[in-house]
């Protein structure tokens, strides 16, 4: 069983440096689309401990390079938001402890304990539970992200809606939408610039819904490939997106306990669900896929200079 999940991990998971794996098994995950993500699995198994057997289950996440797409040119810098190494050197700081340290650790947001570290593989607690309220994850995201200083290291993504507008040239002649959501994009430089004088903050950089699980008195959050700095209010922007909710900003500055300018939280959260929901718009109907209904109201509604 070593080939699947190495002793370390299980005497990590079980606390004892004396367990010996008994059984394991492999049940893959689908739906894994990180841009750098390999694989992930589900490892089911017993242990020995004490003299006594003990079942156990792990998340195994392996990591590859990015090689294709329109990002895979700038993917080997480490400050680019698809570099692939990201989430193992952010789990591996947590692991080492010290001022590197950057994942949440609660206590009301955190990240999945994490049980070790090989080279691109990361070995994870199976967090299980139902899906977080959009409004209390709103809250602790406010909290963590106006206290959470952001460490000196150099894998960090920088800005990633920059990022990707950069290398992102929409031609909406090609689709079928309103005339708006073309102007919208073509101001997208300007918006962009706007959010110079936003602070930046620790960042997870894909805070969905899909992401965020209740667990333990605490909301657990997965998938720290993105993690870095950006904009106040960019998260909730992304949050917002995928729970069709335009109401959650009071909630996350009643997080922040006043401690970021609320106008500079409402432009950052404003301008990166304007530019992010027009891009996802010109994807679902390049791709043939329906719109969903309310979506093209949130992302209007949310432009912070309409007719600009």
């Amino acid at each position: 069983m070593s080939e699947l999940i190495p002793a370390s991990v299980v005497a990590a998971a079980l606390g004892s440096p004396d367990a010996v794996v008994v059984s394991c098994a492999a049940l893959p995950i689908p739906g894994s689309s990180g841009a750098a993500t390999a694989g992930v699995t589900r490892l089911v198994g017993r242990a020995m401990v004490d003299g006594r057997e003990q079942t156990f289950t792990l998340i195994r996440k392996q990591f590859r390079p990015v090689t294709t797409g329109r990002h895979a040119a700038a993917a080997t810098d480490p400050r680019h938001w698809a570099y692939w190494r990201r989430e193992p050197l952010a789990y591996q700081a947590t692991l080492t402890g010290g001022p590197a340290s950057v994942l949440p650790a609660g206590p009301g947001l955190t990240s999945p304990r994490c049980h070790g570290v090989l080279d691109d593989v990361v070995y994870l607690q199976d967090v299980t539970g139902p899906a977080e309220s959009p409004r209390l994850a709103a809250t602790r995201l406010g909290s963590w992200q106006s206290t959470a200083t952001a460490p000196a290291v150099p894998w960090l993504a920088g800005h990633q809606l920059a990022q990707r507008i950069a290398v992102s040239d929409l031609d909406w002649t090609g689709v079928d939408a309103r005339p708006w959501l073309a102007a919208l994009w073509a101001r997208r430089h300007d918006l962009l610039a706007g959010l110079r004088g936003v602070p930046d903050v620790l960042s997870h950089g894909d805070f969905h819904a899909g992401n965020l699980i209740a667990a333990d008195g605490a909301t657990v959050v997965l998938d720290w490939g993105t993690l870095g700095t950006g904009p106040a209010g960019a998260d909730l922007a992304h949050l917002a997106l995928s729970t069709m909710d335009d109401n959650l900003v009071d909630a996350y500055l009643a997080g922040t306990d006043g401690r970021l300018d609320p106008r500079a939280v409402l432009l950052g959260y404003r301008t990166t669900l304007a530019l992010t929901g027009a891009s996802r718009i010109h994807w679902m109907l390049s791709a043939g896929i329906p719109v969903p209904p309310g979506y093209e109201d949130l992302v209007r509604a949310a432009d912070p200079h309409p007719g600009g």
